[in-house]
């Protein structure tokens, strides 16, 4: 039981440490996080099915006048934190490689970020026509935009490797904050500063 409870708790962290490894050395970063994520999932599938399917089997198998609900209820206190994790990480490889995907440079994922860079604008349009003056916040989160997203993601990251047993529902709420804090981020970006300058100059002669 020991075991099972260390395996729950670090296995996930390793399978990530182990995956985001392999993307680093890769020629090309981006594909190898799709490729690992969606591989992380399946595998996580995989081994959440085997769990379920051998419980199964498991309670099939019991001697006689054993209790097959005090058998089932053993059998799920030993995989529990093993079962969060599968599923916690599989969660977080989905969510990895569709955010990878969606940065690329593929049509579908220019037409989604398009989509978004304009309804976000749209609407800032419609806050500044309203009286909103974001001024040097505007200018602010449009000169540091890259390192205000990396930031949110080490957050994001960092609240995941320190979170007691993360389950699937935590993984998908930081998922949900980050992609609140993103939207946040372009909202707040007015662009680059417009300097205001004189008349035009023409020759003379």
């Amino acid at each position: 039981m020991r075991v099972l409870e260390i395996m729950g708790s670090w296995l996930p962290v390793i399978a990530l440490l182990v995956a985001a490894a392999g993307v680093y050395t890769a020629f090309n970063r981006r594909h190898a996080l799709i490729g690992t994520g969606l591989a992380v999932f399946a595998a996580m599938l995989f081994l959440g099915i085997t769990l379920t399917v051998f419980r199964d089997v498991y309670l099939d198998h019991l001697p006689r006048g054993a209790s097959p609900a005090a058998a089932g209820a053993v059998y799920d206190a030993l995989i529990r934190f093993l079962r969060a994790g599968v599923r916690a990480l599989g969660a977080a490889a989905l969510i990895t490689a569709v955010g990878a995907f969606l940065s690329g440079p593929s049509r579908i994922a220019v037409h989604v970020r398009t989509g978004c860079r304009r309804s976000i604008g749209a609407l800032r349009d419609v806050a500044i026509s309203g009286g909103l003056r974001l001024g040097a916040v505007g200018r602010f989160v449009h000169r540091f935009k890259r390192w205000i997203g990396a930031a949110i993601l080490v957050v994001a990251a960092v609240v995941l490797f320190t979170w007691s047993y993360p389950t699937m529902t935590v993984v998908v709420w930081t998922a949900v904050i980050v992609l609140v804090g993103f939207a946040i981020r372009e909202f707040l970006d007015t662009g680059p500063a417009q300097h205001a300058t004189g008349p035009p100059k023409t020759a003379a002669g």
